[in-house]
This record gives structure tokens, sequence and C-alpha cells, in this order.
């Protein structure tokens, strides 16, 4: 199965981090669409989509890419967010957006990551030294569970 996850990751770098594990074991292809949007999905049978929670969803980026792109039929899409508080589900926009055009999403993973964004900042973070080696271990192991 060829995959591909496609990420914004533009604070600490928690998403990449957490992306790279799960393409350890997936494997899959890394792709930054913070550097260019023009992505070619009909080679992969699995992708993931991937950012840091921004004002309770996904990047803004991730999902404007996601309401442009079509995507192809069958094709197995799975949601990955970093955030400070793991307290709801930051996936939900992006699922409801997923689901009008038609498409399932196969699952979603969640976990902390460093965050300064907005009012943390003046506390100096949240969730300081996440992802850690322990997550990075449930990103992996969930992961392997979309094989």
């Amino acid at each position: 199965m060829k995959t591909a996850i496609l990420y914004i990751s533009v604070h600490h770098g928690n998403t990449k981090k957490v992306a790279a594990a799960m393409a350890q074991v997936l494997p899959a292809d890394l792709i930054d669409l913070s550097l260019s949007n023009d992505v070619d999905l009909s080679q992969y049978d699995l992708v993931g989509l991937a950012s840091g929670c921004f004002y309770h969803n996904m990047h803004e980026k991730i999902l404007d890419f996601a309401r442009q792109t079509h995507f192809p039929k069958g094709q197995k899409i799975f949601l990955l967010c970093t955030c400070g508080t793991p307290y709801r589900d930051y996936t939900k926009s992006m699922k409801k957006l997923l689901k009008q055009k038609g498409i399932s999403v196969t699952g979603s993973f969640q976990c902390r990551g460093f965050d300064t964004f907005g009012p943390f900042a003046r506390i100096g973070g949240i969730a300081k030294g996440h992802p850690n080696e322990k997550d990075l271990a449930k990103a992996r192991e969930w992961a392997g569970s979309l094989n």
C-alpha cells in the first residue's frame, strides 16, 4: 500500500515529528504542504492529513487543501493532530468537510505537542517536552494498525 502523509508543522515541529514516526511504520512519503500544495494523490492508497491545532481546528492551509483537492475514489484518509491540550477532537471540522465530499476517514490520531501559540506564549508554553518518546511510540503503534 503506497502511503503519503501531508503535513503543516509551523511552530515547533511537533506535527512533523509525529508524522515522521508514523512514516517509519507505514512506510510513507512525507509531504510538507507549507512548501507547496500542488500534490498528485492519485498514486497513493492511503493519505494522512496532519497539522497542529489552531483555534480548535486543524491549520487553515490543510483545511483549504482538503476543500480544493479531488481525492481518488476508494482512497483511504487518516488524520493526525498535535495540540497543547487534548481535551477535544480537533479533527472534527476536517471530518465534517471530508464527509461532505463523500470521503470517509479511516481514523484519527491526536497527541500533545509543545504549544506557545496565542496566550500560552505569555506563560512559556504548555505541554513542554511533547511529543516525547512515549507519544511517538503510541503514534507508531497506531500507524501500524492502519496496514
